[in-house]
C-alpha cells in the first residue's frame, strides 16, 4: 500500500491553461510573434516543462532572450494568470479521501514553490496537502529533484510514493526519481489514445485503484 500520492499541478490538480496560454502569448508578442498564429492545441506544449524549456519548445525563442521572457512571463502570471484557473472536478474529494485513509499528499510541480502555494490557497485546497514541492525562487530544479525534495520533506522512501501527472515531463521525472507513476487523461499531455487501459486514470477517483502498487 502506498503511503503517499504526489500530484503535478497544471493539468493534474487544476486547469490553468487559460492563464498560462494568455501570459505566454503576451510575453512573446513584443518579440514580433503573431498571437493569432497559435492555436490552443499547439499552446498545450507550453504547459508542463520548466519555463525556459517552454519558450524554447513552443516559440523557439533565441537563447539570449529566454531569461527575459521567463521574467516577463512571471510578472504577467503573478498579476493575472494565476487567477485564471479552476480545480478539476473530484480532486478535492479525492484529496479528502486519501487523508481519511492516512495517505499523505503532496504537490510536486515545476511552478516555483511560493507560487504553487499561493495558487493552492487561492483555490481553497492548500490545507488538503501535507507538502508543496517546487523550485525555489533563486533557481530551478528538475521534476525528479522536485519529487525527491518532497520525499525528503515527508520522510518517505521511493517505494512509498505514487506520482500522478498529465505529461511526459511528469513521467520522466518519476522514473528518474525512482517512484511509481500513473498518467491522467484529463490534462494537457496524456489521453486515452496514448496510454494503456488499466494503466491510467481517466477521472480523479481512479487513482485509488493504484495505491496497492504500480503493477496492480
Amino acid at each position: 500500500m502506498k503511503k503517499a500520492v504526489f500530484f503535478d499541478f497544471d493539468g493534474t490538480i487544476a486547469d490553468s491553461s487559460e492563464g498560462i496560454m494568455e501570459c505566454a502569448l503576451e510575453t512573446v508578442e513584443p518579440l514580433g510573434y503573431d498571437k493569432s498564429k497559435y492555436s490552443k492545441d499547439y499552446l498545450r506544449r507550453f504547459i508542463g516543462p520548466p519555463l525556459s524549456d517552454c519558450f524554447r519548445i513552443t516559440f523557439a525563442v533565441e537563447e539570449d532572450k529566454i531569461q527575459d521572457c521567463v521574467e516577463r512571463y512571471r510578472v504577467l502570471y503573478n498579476a493575472k494568470g494565476m487567477y485564471m484557473m479552476h480545480v478539476y472536478s473530484d480532486i478535492p474529494a479525492l484529496l479528502k479521501t486519501l487523508k481519511s485513509m492516512g495517505i499523505k499528499t503532496a504537490v510536486a510541480t515545476n511552478k516555483m514553490k511560493e507560487l504553487a502555494e499561493r495558487c493552492c490557497k487561492n483555490l481553497g485546497i492548500y490545507d488538503l496537502f501535507d507538502y508543496i514541492s517546487g523550485p525555489p525562487r533563486d533557481g530551478g530544479v528538475t521534476k525528479a529533484q522536485v519529487i525527491t525534495l518532497a520525499l525528503e520533506a515527508l520522510g518517505l522512501e521511493k517505494e512509498d510514493v505514487l506520482m500522478v501527472g498529465d505529461t511526459v515531463n511528469d513521467e520522466k521525472g518519476a522514473e528518474v526519481a525512482g517512484v511509481a507513476f500513473i498518467p491522467v487523461t484529463w490534462g494537457f499531455g496524456f489521453n486515452k489514445e496514448n496510454t494503456a487501459e488499466g494503466k491510467r486514470a481517466d477521472q480523479p477517483m481512479d487513482i485509488l485503484k493504484y495505491l496497492g502498487g504500480e503493477d496492480d
